[in-house]
Parts: structure tokens; C-alpha cells; sequence
């Protein structure tokens, strides 16, 4: 959302606190102006003027351990392997959009 180009980790992003929230209007074109997010075809998208469509409305995140933060056991890690998080009847994703 920096700068409207494909995510990558070594791209700059925004550190939120912990609990914390952000509020993204659009993508920066430079440090005073930013262009709004708008519904459209992916035909007539940012993205695709750039060459690269494949990723319309897909919204990246990072996350992080906290530094110094525990790690995980294995009962955990395949606890949340495990996890439906759309219900059972509904596996591991989400459904498309109507």
C-alpha cells in the first residue's frame, strides 16, 4: 500500500502496535499525495497498467514474532495447522464471492 507495486518483504510497509489499528485511504504516489483505493474491472486497474494484474484486491501482511517471544511447540504448530478457521463445512478457505 506504500506505493501500489507488488508486496515483497523487502519493501517498506507500516509497523502497527500491538492492538493497534491503521486506517489505509490508498497507495502513496509520493509523500504528499495518495491515491485513493476504487472498485473497477481488473481490465482498468492500477496493477494492470503496470503490467501485472494477477494481484487486484489482494491486500499483503507480514507478521512478526515479537522479538524474544517463546516459540511455538509442536502441538501448537499442528494445532493451528489444523484449525478451520471458516468452519467445518467449509475447509481450510474461505468461499469465492458471490
Amino acid at each position: 500500500m506504500i506505493d501500489g507495486k507488488k508486496a515483497s518483504l523487502d519493501n517498506r510497509g507500516y509497523v502497527v502496535d500491538p492492538f493497534g489499528t491503521l486506517i489505509v485511504d490508498g497507495f502513496r504516489q509520493s509523500h504528499s499525495e495518495v491515491a485513493a483505493f476504487r472498485f473497477g474491472s481488473v481490465a482498468g486497474s492500477y496493477a494492470a497498467r503496470g503490467g501485472d494484474d494477477r494481484h487486484v484486491g489482494v491486500v499483503g501482511v507480514a507478521l512478526f514474532d515479537e522479538r524474544g517471544a517463546p516459540a511455538w511447540s509442536e502441538d501448537e504448530v499442528d494445532r493451528r495447522r489444523a484449525a478451520r478457521p471458516f468452519g467445518e463445512d467449509e475447509g481450510r478457505f474461505a468461499r469465492p464471492p458471490f
